[in-house]
């Protein structure tokens, strides 16, 4: 009887340490999104309406030139979608028709082309209306334009990115 005690006891002083060792669990959803909870700060340098001094008929042409830009892209991010999932569907067919899979592959890559025009299009619209200095700080924000955060992060004069928390010296050259 004193042995079933002990060894109750036991498993229950092994299972709260077991339990304490554990990481903590996040909170649960608080039904805000991670943005309201931390705001989001433009990066050191980057070009906001107050560091490039845009005047009202400059912000108000941009916003026009953004509006038009998202009805192009929500149409077209729309085709995308479908023609992706025709073709999803086409290639896990029995018999899959190689004819219509390279039919809707070149017409997905049509609307990415036609897509990107569009972009670019926006960029130099923008352009055209910004002062000299004010389009070098925007051509400037935008040499990152497009690369992941990953491609952004500094990298060693032996062209090795530097990773945060990895061991940086380990491989290093000894010259």
């Amino acid at each position: 009887m004193k042995t079933n005690v002990l060894v109750a006891i036991v498993i229950a002083v092994v299972t709260s340490l077991s339990l304490s060792a554990q990481p903590q669990r996040m909170q649960p959803y608080s039904g805000k999104s991670p943005r309201e909870v931390r705001p989001v700060r433009p990066p050191a340098g980057s070009t906001t309406p107050a560091s490039t001094n845009l005047n009202e008929q400059q912000r108000e042409a941009m916003q026009k030139i953004r509006t038009e830009q998202i009805k192009e892209r929500t149409q077209t991010g729309n085709l995308l979608r479908e023609k992706r999932a025709k073709l999803e569907s086409l290639q896990t067919a029995d018999k899959p028709d190689m004819k219509e899979i390279n039919k809707v592959i070149d017409e997905i890559a049509a609307l990415q082309a036609q897509e990107m025009k569009a972009q670019a299009a926006s960029r130099q619209k923008i352009r055209s209306l910004l002062t000299d200095e004010q389009r070098t700080l925007y051509d400037a924000r935008g040499a990152n334009r497009g690369k992941t955060r990953s491609e952004t992060r500094s990298v060693r004069p032996d062209n090795r990115q530097v990773r945060p928390g990895m061991n940086n010296y380990r491989g290093m050259r000894t010259e």
